[in-house]
């Protein structure tokens, strides 16, 4: 059998898959996100580790599996971050999470620089603060003892892996995500790097994610309870294994990856580019395929936000859902903009925040956590729309992640696009794409998508419900007049902390 680790925003989870397709166990450890100052995340490395060691052990220890059982791990993790790593292997900073959003400085001197454009058909990428490149910078720029102290600046499957083997690698996913990486060619992008004078010997080595590393070291196979003969793989970014273990390999299935953040991605079996940018072009785990691919707009963090602060953080997430189902669609006026930490839909600004427009003394809670849903199945609806007009057929929606579990949530997407939405058996699917990845690697399995057709199955389809389409077009337009109307706005007072200092 083999184990997938996801390394995701708010916890990880950790996944046994066996040799027949069938998923043999899963376990969860949560962990802490740090925002020590407005439109600031991070995370410390150290959590993530040893969430790890409590979470294998009790995997296996709950399957009922030996240690000499598991042939394999591989590892996926956030993208768009990084830990600087020094050069006795200590981390120097905390992770710099993907919705951080100080290095908006950085950005404004990229693009004084480099024509946006360019750097879109190079890299794939739009100059937005949520990547890595100007992360970096602004490291270089605010902790120079920091910065002169780095060995290796890894992004977090890289030092998950570093720590299991000792091997400093990067997949073609994860860094088509720095924005410093050649899409097309799939390597880094060295004269980009030069002129940005980032030395190209901080990164990692690039290869497959489906390669195998190495063996696991004796002190990391020892934590484990695994045996140092266990294999790793290089691994791959979160939603790019969500793409895998949602068996989303050929064009024209569309993942939607419902979590903290809500990746939409489309696999293409070439790079192609979306004219309005919205989407972005990556490359998939799959070693021959890419991604279009609009990263993530914090989704399921505005929901988890609105609980804690208007509900309690004890309270059950089916609380929200029963009084926003109560609420009829539209939310009674109300419209949600889902930009609490910056927007990725419907267009990339680094200065949008969120909003709640048209409330009334008539609204309640209910209406505002149905705006919310709703405002996120908007956004999607951009993303999914920019894709069509960049050529991708967008037949069906596979929603996967924890917010694909709530068939209200499925069915204000399938209402809001006008596209079936449909549930594999897993919404673990991170973590089930990383232990294909290993599978594959380990030589368990033949290719990505011999061991994803053994393994993923579909469960349930939601259809469009016709009788509320005019409506939800009409609200779908007055969501984007909304934001357009406050696109100014967020430019002349965009909040503090967007100035990234």
């Amino acid at each position: 059998c083999a184990i997938g680790c996801d390394v995701g925003t708010q916890g990880l989870k950790v996944l046994l898959w066996g040799e027949d397709g069938s998923i043999l166990g899963v376990e969860t450890e949560e962990f802490p996100v740090l925002y020590p100052r407005p439109a600031w995340a991070e995370q410390e490395v150290e959590h993530w580790w040893q969430a790890m060691r409590r979470a294998i052990p009790r995997l296996c220890a709950g399957a009922g599996v030996r240690p000499e059982d598991v042939v394999a791990v591989g590892v996926d993790g956030t993208v768009d971050g990084f830990v600087p790593v020094g050069q006795g292997g200590d981390p120097l900073a905390p992770y710099i999470l993907w919705m951080d959003r100080r290095a908006v400085r950085e950005c404004e001197e990229i693009e004084a620089r480099f024509a946006p454009e360019h750097l879109f058909r190079l890299t794939g990428l739009n100059v937005d603060a949520s990547h890595t490149a100007p992360k970096i910078l602004w490291t270089r720029a605010n902790l120079p003892q920091v910065y002169a102290k780095t060995w290796k600046l890894m992004p977090s499957t890289t030092y998950m892996v570093y720590l299991l083997t000792g091997e400093v690698v990067v997949d073609y996913s994860q860094a088509s995500s720095t924005m410093l990486f050649d899409v097309a060619e799939r390597r880094w992008a060295l004269r980009l790097l030069q002129d940005l004078e980032i030395d190209a010997a901080l990164l990692p080595e690039v290869r497959p994610a489906t390669e195998a590393v190495s063996q696991l070291t004796r002190e990391a196979a020892q934590a484990l309870g695994l045996r140092p003969e266990t294999l790793v793989v290089v691994g791959c970014g979160d939603e790019h294994a969500s793409c895998v273990g949602a068996g989303v390999l050929e064009p024209g299935v569309v993942a939607d990856i419902i979590g903290t953040a809500e990746p939409v991605c489309v696999s293409a079996v070439e790079p192609a580019f979306d004219p309005t940018r919205l989407v972005e072009t990556h490359c998939h785990a799959h070693p021959e395929r890419w991604l279009l691919e609009n990263p993530g707009f914090v989704s399921g963090g505005n929901y988890r936000w609105f609980r804690d602060h208007f509900y309690g953080p004890e309270t059950s997430y089916e609380v929200l859902n029963s009084e926003a189902e109560a609420v009829a669609p539209g939310s009674e006026g109300v419209i949600f903009l889902p930009c609490m930490m910056g927007a990725m839909a419907p267009e990339w600004n680094n200065k949008a925040r969120g909003v709640f427009y048209g409330l009334t003394l008539a609204h309640g809670r209910g209406h505002l956590a149905r705006a919310i849903l709703e405002g996120a199945a908007y956004a999607l609806r951009s993303i999914v729309e920019s894709m069509q007009k960049a050529g991708c057929e967008t037949a069906e929606i596979r929603a996967v992640g924890g917010g694909a579990r709530s068939r209200l949530f499925r069915q204000i997407r399938a209402d809001v696009t006008g596209i079936p939405v449909v549930t594999v058996s897993t919404v673990e699917t991170a973590a089930l794409g990383a232990a294909l990845l290993a599978a594959v690697g380990s030589g368990l399995g033949g290719d990505l998508q011999e061991v994803a057709g053994r393994t993923v199955r579909i469960v349930e389809r939601v259809e469009p419900d016709l009788k509320n389409r005019v409506l939800y077009d009409q609200a779908y337009a007055a969501f984007l007049q909304v934001y357009g109307s406050l696109r100014d706005c967020f430019e002349v007072y965009p909040g503090p902390g967007s100035s990234g200092v």
